[in-house]
């Protein structure tokens, strides 16, 4: 086992950012906050006091539409399919229609930057038109995805606007919203360490310092993996962790799809977690955005975990 973690913590040091891949694989996802964001030097409030939003990242949009602001909204990258059809179309941070950027005239433009940084000349656009941008830069845990909530309502508005109290309130609402989700389930629901898969071609897993093993360790269980980020696995890493259960990460999964024929190569490991049978697939749509969408994600997990029966606590009830 020593050897397995010394030789994924030397890659994950080498590219120390795997949220990158895992962007790929679920169409620009990424990282954001670190408490601290980067905006240009322009005035909050647009001059009518209508928001224009472009927003380059499917998590961020998420935020915007669980905290009512969809209809302000005029640009999105097409990897934000849960907006409506209407809304534009500007292309991501690897593919920017400039063009279109210019005619859409965005009070706001709301990024989350990857590995590579930002493209300059999105950056002198902005600038150069007076729109508001706001950039974060890690996106990875629950706190982040809390930080960045808490700046929202100032990004958009001026601390004085009747929209910023507005706002605010309901920030505050969906923060308190985050809690009772990540309440833990009751004391028979399973405890053990859980193998959180996202891919299985390679195998991709959610390690430490990621909202989902954030979520898993709230709800009261543990994460397989000993390392951070998104690692690669082998089978036979698999094996020799021998993780007790698996959840397989598939949004939009149907319901009567087989976990074991979804997860291939690894539903056929001699572990634990086949052996026993604690197998699911967490179907929910947001479950592969860092975004306010954990709140569904960690009701579905919580069902998950209450479906297998804590075995200690199970047999500290029946003994005499």
């Amino acid at each position: 086992m020593g050897s397995i973690i010394h030789r994924h913590r030397r890659r994950f040091q080498a590219s120390s950012n795997s949220w990158a891949a895992v962007a790929a694989f679920i169409a620009s996802l990424a990282g954001l906050i670190c408490g601290c964001t980067d905006s240009a030097d322009v005035s909050n409030t647009p001059a009518n006091n209508e928001l224009r939003i472009v927003s380059f990242s499917p998590a961020l949009s998420r935020m915007l539409v669980d905290l009512g602001l969809e209809d302000s909204i005029v640009g999105r990258t097409p990897y934000c399919e849960f907006l409506d059809d209407s809304i534009a179309v500007v292309g991501d941070l690897l593919r920017v229609d400039y063009e279109r950027l210019v005619d859409l005239e965005p009070t706001h433009v709301l990024i989350q930057a990857s590995d590579k940084g930002v493209d300059s000349r999105l950056l002198d656009l902005c600038d150069e038109h007076g729109w508001k941008r706001t950039q974060w830069t890690s996106l990875n845990t629950i706190e982040d995805i809390e930080s960045v909530l808490r700046d929202i309502p100032g990004v958009l508005f001026n601390d004085v606007d009747a929209q910023y109290a507005d706002l605010s309130q309901r920030v505050a609402v969906m923060l308190n919203d985050i809690a009772l989700a990540l309440t833990p389930g009751g004391e028979m629901t399973w405890r053990g360490n859980v193998l959180v898969v996202y891919s299985t071609q390679p195998v991709g897993v959610f390690g430490r310092d990621t909202y989902l093993n954030d979520v898993l360790v709230r709800l009261g269980a543990t994460n397989a993996v000993p390392l951070d980020g998104w690692p690669n696995l082998s089978l036979e890493d698999i094996v020799h962790l021998n993780p007790q259960a698996i959840v397989l990460v598939k949004p939009g999964t149907a319901l009567d799809a087989d976990t074991i024929e979804l997860l291939g190569a690894v539903g056929e490991l001699d572990i634990e977690a086949t052996r026993s049978g604690r197998i699911a697939t967490l179907r929910h749509p947001a479950a592969m955005l860092p975004s306010t969408g954990i709140i569904g994600t960690a009701d579905e997990l919580r069902e998950i975990l209450a479906s297998w029966p804590n075995v200690d606590a199970a047999l500290e009830e029946s003994a005499p």
